[in-house]
């Protein structure tokens, strides 16, 4: 309806910045305005689905490379870039469980 929504964060690949099982809210219209290095991103991946990851870079050919902040997190160079259309929103705050 007003094209936000929560959804759950489960795994460790965020971790420290997003605790397992927290919550994030995610607003998809904001994935219209300028990203930076370090925005928290929910994106559909074409082998590992709905994922959320940080902004590592934009490469030249406007490609969105995205990484985690756990050691068990998949490298940057495995998950690949992903683009603009695979963004689903940008995650404005993280709920972590009580």
């Amino acid at each position: 309806m007003f094209g936000f929504h929560f959804c759950k964060v489960s795994g460790m690949s965020m971790s420290p910045r997003i605790p397992e099982n927290s919550y994030v809210f995610v607003v998809p219209w904001l994935k219209i305005l300028s990203l930076k290095e370090g925005c928290l991103l929910q994106v559909f991946h074409p082998k590992y689905g709905y994922i959320v990851k940080s902004l590592a870079t934009i490469d030249r050919n406007g490609l969105f490379w995205l990484k985690g902040h756990h050691k068990s997190s998949i490298p940057i160079e495995q998950l690949g870039p992903v683009g603009k259309s695979q963004i689903q929103g940008k995650v404005l705050w993280v709920f972590p469980p009580k």
